[in-house]
């Protein structure tokens, strides 16, 4: 809705009240430009569900800007049973990291599950390379 002054208001609703609706994820991607701790939130039951498997988040430096303190998100993740992992796509491997990298980190909590799913995915073609 728009109050005539170029500003927008959209509705909110916490990521815990859309999976009890829609079901749970086995991944979720969070890319929000600075506002991850608002999301994360937002999640406090869906982070302590076993049925998340992992968590790909960028944290960049962006939550400076809003008074975010991102080693807060990193700490949160790691309390709830996640660990941070690099991915390298083209070998299709994982790095465990003690820290969430400059571009998106992948925390994960069951390690299997997910080194699994990596093994069977199909290969795709990304300029002229299938990985």
């Amino acid at each position: 809705i728009s109050n005539g002054e170029g500003i927008i208001s959209v509705g909110v609703e916490t990521f815990d009240s859309i999976v009890s609706i829609e079901g749970f994820p086995i991944l979720t991607k969070i890319d929000v430009e600075g506002f991850e701790t608002e999301v994360l939130k937002g999640m406090e039951n869906s982070l302590r569900s076993n049925q998340l498997k992992a968590v790909i988040i960028e944290l960049n430096g962006s939550g400076q800007r809003y008074g975010y303190d991102e080693s807060w998100v990193h700490e949160l993740l790691l309390k709830n049973e996640f660990r941070a992992y690099i991915y390298e796509p083209f070998s299709r491997k994982l790095e465990l990291t003690e820290r969430s990298g400059a571009n998106n980190t992948i925390y994960i909590r069951d390690i299997e599950f997910v080194k699994e799913r990596i093994k069977m995915a199909k290969k795709v073609n990304i300029f002229s390379e299938y990985i």
